[in-house]
């Protein structure tokens, strides 16, 4: 029943009638697609007028859809009171099952009728990191100007619970363990390395291995970070308890770092080299994270999120966002 119209049409009596017993029949089972929309609109409308407005048809047309539908099957699916047109016990389930069908049929028709001049509106954007996601932004807007797009930055985790409360339409994260009801194009691999202050006794290496962590005061990023996470992993394969100082967002790791709390976490496309630290890689471990797009398998179709999707993968498949070596 759509929300703000007619009541929804009630129940009655107990039990429907028996319906009409009937051979197999060969090839795919049929019913009257034009039958079924008359009937939905009638349990949508509460009335054979609301109806007939609903399709843009005649009151006659949905009254002789609505009987022929009854009369093929031998069945009854609304009944007529002083009060009103009521759904049958049949007819409510079936409403339940039109109710899927008139949904997916509208898909259907957004999915067919969509074009690139169809694409405009609001994209909502979940992003995070600049850098992945600022190349995907920058291909987008170039090609459909007439879209606005907003972004909002933060951890893999926080991007996938805005996803599913449908407050973004659209992520770039970095977390491979992604709920199924998301769709996800992985793209590329960036190397997670550490820093540290120029004046470390670190500074000047080419590099630590992960066992050095052990003694280390490490400046962390925070939970839902999939830095943190696939060093963590590391660490633990090799266990190894780090001795996390601080937890700090994105930003905030280098200034911690900076402030002397420790050794930090970045990757190494992130990393901004600058005289006052040091870039350290992981020397005896491939310690990575993954970028992916990602989208509702439910709105894959809407026209702004399919193109948004197209583009990323565009992207990623010609190595635009590079991998490392």
């Amino acid at each position: 029943m759509a929300a703000g119209g007619a009541a929804r049409l009630r129940r009655v009596m107990a039990e429907p009638p028996r319906p009409r017993e009937s051979g197999a029949s060969a090839g795919l089972p049929y019913v009257s697609f034009n039958q079924l929309r008359s009937f939905h609109a009638v349990g949508v409308a509460g009335s054979v007028t609301g109806a007939a407005a609903l399709l843009h048809v005649s009151q006659p047309t949905v009254t002789i859809q609505l009987r022929q539908l009854e009369s093929h099957y031998g069945i009854e699916l609304v009944r007529r009171t002083p009060r009103g047109m009521v759904l049958s016990p049949l007819g409510e389930q079936l409403f339940e099952l039109t109710e899927q069908v008139f949904d997916l049929h509208g898909r259907i028709v957004d999915l067919l009728g969509s074009s690139a001049t169809a694409v405009r509106g609001e994209l909502r954007v979940g992003g995070v990191a600049p850098y992945y996601v600022m190349r995907v932004l920058a291909a987008f807007t170039e090609a459909y100007p007439g879209v606005t797009v907003s972004l909002q930055l933060a951890n893999s985790a926080t991007v996938i619970e805005q996803l599913a409360e449908q407050r973004i339409d659209v992520g770039i994260v970095g977390q491979a363990t992604l709920d199924t009801q998301l769709m996800a194009l992985p793209s590329s691999k960036q190397r997670v390395v550490l820093f540290c202050r120029d004046d470390h006794p670190w500074a000047g290496r080419d590099g630590i291995d992960l066992m050095e962590l052990a003694d280390a005061p490490l400046v962390m990023r925070e939970q839902g970070s999939t830095s943190r996470l696939v060093l963590e992993r590391a660490l633990d394969d090799r266990g190894i308890t780090p001795q996390v100082t601080l937890e700090v967002d994105r930003e905030g790791v280098r200034e911690a770092v900076l402030a002397g709390f420790g050794v930090g976490i970045s990757t190494e496309v992130e990393y901004v080299n600058e005289p006052r630290t040091w870039m350290l890689p992981i020397l005896d471990a491939d310690v990575f994270t993954e970028a992916f797009a990602v989208c509702l398998r439910s709105r894959r179709h809407a026209p702004e999120v399919r193109a948004f999707m197209a583009i990323a993968e565009k992207l990623f498949d010609a190595a635009e966002i590079p991998h490392p070596s």
